[in-house]
């Protein structure tokens, strides 16, 4: 037989083979078998497309352990002299359920385990108890499931936005001598927010933009004992100082209202990722595409958006939902108006006196008429 004929039959066994279950493979071999025994092996050999060694090989197999000879065999070897022992196996397991963070270089120097680098990850491989790195993604998940968990209005994220790097917005902002500076809070559970503005950038601004939200979420039966206000280290938020006893941003939470303040930590912008990201929707769906005509439009402008943020606005990150539809599933009892607080202009609110009187009224639920939408 010509080399390419022989290559061609046994090509037509390996196909016929390829790919399929046990038990395929068994009932072909099988069929091999009772055509052998009918017909002889080399005409069988020819009609499969195997050499007359295949045929043998399964006529043997079957003589001698019947339907189970025609299984594959293992290609394992049988005796494997380095291979490291049950006892040691078992220790590189239990090693590696105490410290589930440790790869094999940290598992063998810290347990002085005997295997190699090599060993050690095909056993904790073999167990199934190697983790895939996770991802940037997963981790983001990981995150907005731990941020549901929180009830609505209990943790707050706060942040001082400069405005005046925003290039469709500054030629106006001149002019018309608009707001340099925007003040934010944040709900991390609905995403809730609010907003405020200004010239100036200090710790002033933020006290009473805090002081007055506090006492909004008191007037709507909030315990403020289960707020917290979480903000960056900036000096806007009294973190130069970080005495709770000196008046200023965190005394007015703490000792005045009796809620709590948390500080991130230092160079982690990224725990402040929820009013970052409003701060990131603002910019592109307020600040570059909205004209205004005085610093008044800009305040009504600026109410209409905050109540489409928080009325309209579905979050694909919280399941499509608004805030107010948030909320209202965490505190089904609240009044629906919580979420139309106003949007304040800070540097009248310096200027007049008693201002928080004046826009709180009749314990703090008056709002101003708002624009609609």
């Amino acid at each position: 037989m010509k080399p390419e004929e022989l290559f061609i039959q046994k090509s037509m066994y390996c196909n016929m083979i390829y790919k399929r279950t046990k038990m395929q493979q068994v009932s072909i071999r099988s069929e091999i078998v009772k055509h052998a025994q009918t017909h002889g092996i080399k005409p069988t050999a020819k009609k499969y497309g195997c050499s007359k060694n295949t045929v043998k090989k399964w006529l043997k197999e079957w003589s001698q352990k019947g339907t189970t000879g025609l299984l594959n065999r293992s290609q394992a070897p049988k005796h494997i002299p380095h291979k490291i022992s049950d006892e040691e196996e078992y220790k590189i397991i239990q090693a590696r359920k105490k410290t589930p963070c440790y790869g094999p270089n940290r598992l063998k120097w810290f347990y002085q385990l005997k295997g190699s680098k090599n060993t050690i990850y095909r056993v904790l491989k073999t167990h199934k108890l190697i983790n895939k790195r996770r991802k940037k993604h997963h981790k983001k998940q990981d995150l907005r499931k731990v941020k549901s968990l929180y009830p609505s209005f209990s943790h707050h994220q706060e942040d001082v936005k400069h405005l005046k790097d925003q290039p469709y917005y500054w030629p106006q902002m001149n002019l018309l001598n608009l707001p340099r500076y925007e003040y934010t809070i944040r709900d991390t559970k609905s995403g809730f927010l609010v907003v405020a503005f200004s010239n100036r950038y200090n710790e002033k601004n933020s006290t009473i933009l805090t002081d007055i939200y506090l006492k909004y979420l008191d007037s709507f039966g909030i315990d403020l004992s289960t707020v917290t206000i979480q903000t960056d280290n900036g000096s806007e938020f009294g973190a130069a100082k970080r005495n709770i006893n000196t008046p200023g941003f965190v005394h007015n939470i703490e000792k005045i209202h009796g809620a709590k303040h948390n500080y991130i930590p230092p160079r982690m912008c990224n725990a402040n990722a929820d009013v970052e990201s409003a701060h990131a929707r603002i910019e592109e769906e307020f600040f570059n595409i909205e004209n205004f005509s005085s610093r008044e439009d800009f305040i009504i402008k600026a109410q209409a958006y905050q109540n489409f943020f928080n009325l309209v606005r579905p979050n694909f990150h919280k399941k499509g939902q608004t805030p107010i539809q948030i909320i209202l599933k965490d505190r089904c009892k609240i009044d629906p108006a919580v979420v139309l607080f106003p949007v304040l202009d800070l540097d009248k609110l310096n200027q007049a006196t008693n201002c928080d009187k004046k826009i709180f009224e009749s314990g703090g639920q008056h709002v101003p008429n708002l624009p609609a939408l």
